[in-house]
């Protein structure tokens, strides 16, 4: 986690469902559900990932982390069959940084898996977003992620065609190479 990273910020506030191994005396209220005071053991509730990372990584832990739907069996086979027609937007905005966090909780490796297929298959679409006129369509399914690359592609874009447009010029040698004088290896091995 960057400390200082909004967006890591938002992320590791994105909830994810965990279910509790233990009895927890004074915690009901994470359940909305629960009339107790006290949070049971099996009690599935969904919880912030730093909160789930936190309980999870106790001895004994205390939770167990189960994946998000959207990186779920049914979304990996979305996904594999075509990434570019899921609007990650409504989906899940921070789709690949959320993934980062739960691919340590997926013991088949599946979902780091699904993040790099995904990305993959929706390179194509981000590249020709960056290019594109009318960009608030074009920008409508990608992920915050996409977005931010998308939004430097494009500022890449403009600042090359700028660079294209203004003709030709002359290049000149900088004075720093102009002055800078080649040693010859004789003198070299003399130093």
């Amino acid at each position: 986690m960057s400390y200082l990273s909004v967006t890591d910020i938002l992320v590791s506030n994105e909830k994810v469902p965990c279910k509790f191994l233990h009895d927890l005396p004074k915690l009901g209220f994470l359940d909305p559900s629960c009339t107790d005071d006290d949070l049971k053991a099996g009690t599935s509730v969904e919880i912030p990932i730093w909160l789930a990372e936190s309980l999870s990584s106790r001895r004994p832990p205390l939770v167990t982390v189960d994946l998000p739907k959207v990186y779920k069996e049914t979304y990996r086979e979305i996904f594999s069959a075509d990434a570019c027609t899921v609007d990650l937007h409504k989906l899940a905005q921070y789709f690949y940084e959320l993934g980062c966090y739960v691919a340590k909780y997926d013991i088949k490796g599946e979902v780091s898996t699904t993040l790099v297929n995904t990305f993959r298959q929706r390179f194509k679409m981000i590249l020709s977003a960056s290019v594109a006129t009318d960009s608030i369509n074009a920008l409508q399914p990608l992920s915050e992620c996409e977005r931010d690359h998308t939004a430097a592609a494009m500022t890449t874009e403009k600042a090359l065609s700028s660079w294209l447009k203004r003709g030709e010029s002359l290049l000149t040698t900088a004075t720093m190479v102009a002055n800078h004088r080649k040693r010859k290896r004789a003198e070299m091995e003399m130093l």
